[in-house]
């Protein structure tokens, strides 16, 4: 009788599902690992576009001499000329600041508010620009902004 192993070729089935197994194992470590540095890249990204839409209303300012109202369209007057009062203010804008509208890494809006004059939080910044987050919501820990919370309550 001749030896049967000699002519033998591939892989058991035992072989076969212990890589496999040691595949999986090797996945999940990498997709455990990975998962918050992605969330982490986000938010580097979302700190990194509030501080281009910084530039675009420090231009916008520096133009036109105010930073944009609300009545202006707020971030909007980054992109689209406003309809000023004043027509010499309205030939001196020389926009537009941005392109795309700015959205979050998240593909949420971001958030922008002017600081009352006079006040403690307008020495800081003249205006509130922010991101809410991964989890979307206002307000909450995650959020991404350009103040910190101890000059807004001084």
């Amino acid at each position: 009788m001749k030896n049967r192993r000699k002519g033998r070729r591939g892989f058991t089935l035992m072989e076969v599902l212990l890589v496999l197994a040691i595949i999986g194992l090797l996945a999940s470590v990498a997709i455990v690992a990975l998962v918050p540095a992605g969330e982490g890249a986000k938010k580097k990204t979302s700190a990194l576009l509030l501080k281009s839409v910084k530039t675009a209303l420090s231009l916008y300012n520096n133009d036109v001499g105010h930073y944009p109202s609300e009545e202006e369209g707020g971030l909007e007057a980054l992109r689209i000329k406003p309809n000023f009062s004043d027509e010499k203010i309205a030939e001196k804008w020389n926009g537009p600041y941005l392109e795309e509208e700015p959205r979050d890494a998240w593909a949420n809006k971001l958030n922008y508010q002017l600081t009352p004059p006079g006040t403690p939080e307008y020495q800081q910044t003249p205006y509130k620009l922010w991101s809410n987050g991964p989890d979307g919501m206002d307000g909450t820990a995650d959020d991404i902004k350009n103040w910190t919370d101890e000059t807004a309550t001084k």
